[in-house]
C-alpha cells in the first residue's frame, strides 16, 4: 500500500507534498507480476517448477517517486525454497519444493544519503502483497542410452519423474510426450512419443542428440551419445575338439582373441568347466595352468567390451593322460628271420618321436623313429638290452629298458 504525509487540520485530511518524498507506486498492469482476478490487491507471479531456473524481476510505476531510484525488501512472508531477491527486485534462483509461497514487498525511495538523486530528499515506500506457485517440475531419468550394435536389435525406454522436491529429487514417475529436439540418431533407430528408441542401426559411429520430454508445462531436456559398434566375436585358440591338445603334467597356455566393439575385452567362464589346475585370466582371455586330470572338458567363454557388447565361443580342452610306454617286453628274435614288432604307449599327444636312449640292437635291427616299431633281419645272436624313449608333440616323455632276445 502507498504511504502518504498528511496533515489534519480542523478536522480535514490535507495531504502535503513533500518534494522528492514518494516511492514509486508497484507495477502490476505490466510487470512480471499481475493483479489476481478477485483479489486485486495480491500480485501473482508466474509459475515456477521445482528443479528449473526461475527469476523475474519486480518493477515499480514509471514515473512515480524517485523510480527508478529504489530498492526493494521482503517485509512478511518468504519466498519459495531455493529463491532470492536481490536489492534491485531480481527474485531468481532454483525452486526446491512445490507448493505457494505469500509475502509483502516494500519498495523504499533511495535518498540522495543512501546514493539517490538530489531531488529523492526524504524516504517514503509502497508495500504490496506478492504470491508465487511453485508446481512439481519434470526430470528425465537416464543419466544414458545403451550402446548398440550394428545389425542388431535394439531398444532402451527413457523415463520422467515428476520432482516435487530437491536435495535429493524426489517424486513418482509420470508418462510425457517425447520428440527430438536437435542432433541425430543412427540410422535404424526411432525415437516414439512415448520415450522407446528401437530399430536396428545400420551403421558405426557415436551419434549425439536432444530430446525433450513435456508434462503439460514443464519439459525437461537431455543430451545423449548412442555409440554404435560392430559386433563382438570371439575365436577359440583350442580349434578341433577332436583330439587331445594337452596332457596331465604338461604346462598349456592358450589365448582367445575378439575382435568388433570398442575398448578392453573382459573375458569369463560362461558355462562348463576347465580341467583342475588351468585358470582363465580375465584380462588377457588366457587359460593357463598344469592340468591334473585327463579328460574332456567342454566349456563356454565370454567376451565383453567396455560398452557392455558379449560375445561367446563355445569349445572343448581334451586332457590326454601321461605318456607312458605300454610295451612290457619284446618278442625274442630268430637270426636272419624277418623281425617286425611295433611299441605299444598309452595317453600323450601324438605325433610321437622313438630313439634308443642307451644300448644297441643287434646288427640288421633298427628302432623307427616315427611309429616305434623295431624292425629288420638280425645277423646275431645274443641278448641286447636298450633303453627306448617316446616324445609326444608336447614334449612329455616315457623311458622303458627291454631286452631283444636273438636266437638260432
Amino acid at each position: 500500500m502507498r504511504s502518504k504525509l498528511a496533515l489534519i487540520v480542523v478536522g480535514v485530511l490535507a495531504a502535503i507534498v513533500v518534494t522528492g518524498a514518494s516511492a514509486a507506486d508497484f507495477e502490476g498492469d505490466n510487470g512480471a507480476c499481475r493483479e489476481t482476478p478477485g483479489e486485486a490487491a495480491l500480485l501473482r507471479c508466474p509459475t515456477g517448477y521445482v528443479g528449473v531456473p526461475y527469476e523475474i524481476e519486480i518493477e515499480s510505476e514509471e514515473g512515480s517517486g524517485c523510480e527508478p531510484y529504489d530498492w526493494f525488501e521482503i517485509v512478511n512472508g518468504s519466498l519459495p525454497t531455493g529463491l532470492s531477491m536481490s536489492r534491485d527486485g531480481v527474485i531468481s534462483g532454483v525452486p526446491t519444493g512445490a507448493g505457494l509461497a505469500r509475502f509483502w514487498v516494500w519498495d523504499h525511495d533511495l535518498t540522495f544519503a543512501q546514493g539517490g538523486p538530489s531531488w529523492c530528499e526524504r524516504e517514503d515506500r509502497s508495500e504490496r502483497e506478492f504470491s508465487i506457485p511453485i508446481d512439481p517440475g519434470l526430470a528425465i531419468i537416464n543419466p544414458s542410452v545403451k550402446p548398440a550394435t550394428v545389425g542388431q536389435a535394439y531398444t532402451d525406454t527413457l523415463a520422467t519423474k515428476q520432482v516435487v522436491g530437491l536435495n535429493p529429487p524426489t517424486g513418482p514417475e509420470v508418462q510425457a510426450t517425447w520428440s527430438l529436439e536437435s542432433g541425430v540418431l543412427p540410422p535404424g533407430i526411432t525415437l516414439s512419443k512415448s520415450g522407446v528408441l528401437s530399430g536396428a542401426p545400420t551403421s558405426e559411429g557415436s551419434y549425439q542428440f536432444v530430446v525433450k520430454a513435456e508434462n503439460g508445462s514443464p519439459f525437461d531436456t537431455q543430451t545423449y551419445t548412442l555409440a554404435v559398434r560392430q559386433p563382438v566375436s570371439v575365436k577359440s585358440p583350442l580349434g578341433s575338439v577332436q583330439r587331445p591338445s594337452s596332457e596331465v603334467g604338461i604346462r598349456v597356455g592358450k589365448t582367445f582373441t575378439a575382435t568388433g566393439g570398442t575398448g578392453t575385452y573382459a573375458w569369463a567362464l560362461e558355462s562348463g568347466a576347465l580341467p583342475p589346475g588351468v585358470a582363465l585370466d580375465a584380462t588377457r582371455g588366457t587359460i593357463s595352468g598344469t592340468p591334473q586330470t585327463a579328460g574332456n572338458f567342454a566349456f563356454a567363454i565370454t567376451a565383453t567390451d567396455s560398452e557392455g557388447r558379449v560375445a561367446n565361443a563355445s569349445t572343448a580342452l581334451i586332457v590326454a593322460p601321461r605318456l607312458a610306454i605300454k610295451t612290457f617286453r619284446l618278442r625274442s628274435a630268430k637270426l636272419a628271420r624277418t623281425y617286425r614288432l611295433k611299441l605299444k604307449t598309452v595317453g600323450g599327444v601324438q605325433p610321437l618321436k622313438w630313439r634308443v636312449v642307451r644300448g644297441k640292437f643287434p646288427l640288421g635291427i633298427r628302432l623307427l623313429s616315427k611309429t616305434g616299431t623295431i624292425a629288420g633281419t638280425p645277423r646275431r645272436i645274443g641278448r641286447f638290452r636298450v633303453r627306448l624313449e617316446a616324445r609326444d608333440a608336447l614334449g612329455a616323455s616315457s623311458r622303458k629298458a627291454l631286452v631283444l632276445l636273438v636266437s638260432t
